[in-house]
């Protein structure tokens, strides 16, 4: 899901072109909820929620929501594990 996250986010949100995300699998089950996912965008680490559900199968992307929160103040990199860009 990486690659297509990216690109949902650089597509639907023009001030944010992500350089990556982390990796996030789906353990069980259809929906995957995920409430914090920083990602690094000009020189910037963002907090990202997102939800997605796939088909019984998981091939296939049934729905796809984000939320592209505030920018993670960089006294919190450090605590958070975020690496300086």
């Amino acid at each position: 899901m990486q690659h297509g996250t990216r690109t949902a986010i650089g597509a639907r949100v023009a001030p944010y072109f992500p350089n990556s995300l982390l990796e996030y699998r789906l353990k069980a089950g259809t929906v995957m909820n995920v409430a914090s996912a920083p990602f690094p965008a000009n020189g910037q680490w963002y907090d990202l929620s997102f939800r997605c559900e796939v088909d019984p199968d998981a091939t296939r992307v049934v729905s796809f929501a984000f939320r592209v929160g505030n920018p993670v103040p960089r006294s919190e990199w450090k605590r958070r594990g975020l690496p300086a860009e």
